[in-house]
């Protein structure tokens, strides 16, 4: 009879100690599916942050580019002038 109360005792704590096993790790997995979570919202919210980013310095680029184009134009404008002052200059001096 004692052999028996003691097996009976030991297939309970196994079974009790399976059981909470059991439970801690669902636990645990949800904490950790929760934690997961929200490290991959914030990670998303920051990539989202770098992707505007980019875009901003995309068309603050795209503008630059067209300033130095609209400058270079006008430089070549000024030295066509400087030029074309210069032979007159000239023209002036071998008259005088």
């Amino acid at each position: 009879m004692s052999i028996e109360l003691t097996i009976l005792i030991s297939v309970v704590s196994v079974v009790f100690a399976i059981y909470t096993g059991t439970s801690n790790m669902k636990r645990s997995n949800t904490v950790d599916i929760k934690k997961d979570a929200a490290e991959m919202a914030t990670i998303n919210v920051k990539l989202d942050t770098i992707g505007r980013g980019v875009d901003d310095i995309k068309l603050e680029q795209k503008t630059t580019n067209k300033d130095i184009k609209d400058l270079s134009e006008r430089v070549l404008k000024v030295e066509e002038s400087t030029k074309s002052a210069h032979h007159r200059i000239d023209e002036i001096i071998e008259r005088s």
